[in-house]
């Protein structure tokens, strides 16, 4: 039996940090290990600007976060294609206190396209990796040179931010699925409401009906009606 998917409960509720931007840098959408992460209510950050919600630190001419994560997203725009960003020092503000605090990041950024090749969302996909770089800043300035069990911590810390970059490669790839799946459905909806003057829960249901009973998946269902009537 074919069950719908709550792709927003899903976004929600993966376990990596995400932002989705409109092309032109608005947060439209921020899930909740997003918010943990950086102590930021999705409340006060949908709507604005990327820039405006995660800024630079005031005064601060050495920071580089809005400069580096700005060119990756245009790359983004401009090619259509994912860019990987070198690990990326981005301070945020502790909500506690408001003070700056250093905090490192694995950034990916994502393309959504339409049907016609367009750029309609950006993912921001983020892993911190803050108490690795400091453990290897520490590492680096001690002037002891026998430090076998600190090079330990470090060569098991780094095989644990591969493993998570490559779980977080898979959840962006996942989600881009799960993108296009919901605008297939939704416009095999819209073309059963207009050809049947059905509401959206009626259209809806008679896919999902003629899902079980041809035992195809939902989104090969809904990409017949398109095809057959999207013209």
């Amino acid at each position: 039996m074919s069950e719908s998917i709550d792709y927003e409960a899903l976004f929600d509720a993966a376990p990596t940090p995400y932002l989705v931007l409109s092309p032109d840098l608005v947060v439209v959408g921020m899930n909740r290990a997003r918010e943990e992460v950086t102590g930021r209510r999705r409340e006060d950050v949908i709507g604005k600007g990327l820039f405006e919600a995660f800024p630079d630190p005031p005064g601060d001419e050495t920071a580089t976060g809005v400069q580096n994560l700005r060119a990756s997203l245009e790359r983004v725009l401009a090619t259509r294609r994912p860019d990987t960003m070198p690990i990326q020092q981005y301070d945020l503000p502790d909500p506690a206190t408001g003070e700056w605090v250093e905090r490192w990041w694995s950034p990916v950024n994502v393309p959504i396209l339409d049907d016609d090749g367009e750029v309609v969302w950006l993912v921001h996909r983020v892993t911190e990796v803050t108490e690795w770089m400091q453990l290897r800043k520490r590492r680096q300035q001690a002037t002891d040179p026998t430090l076998d069990e600190s090079d330990s911590d470090l060569y098991a810390r780094a095989q644990e931010l591969h493993a998570a970059w490559m779980q977080a490669s898979s959840d962006v790839e996942h989600f881009r699925v799960a993108m296009q799946t919901q605008r297939v459905i939704g416009q095999a909806v819209g073309l059963l409401m207009a050809k049947l003057g059905v509401d959206a829960e009626g259209a809806f249901a008679l896919l999902a009906k003629e899902s079980q009973y041809s035992n195809t998946k939902l989104r090969d269902v809904a990409a017949q009606h398109v095809a057959r009537h999207g013209g």
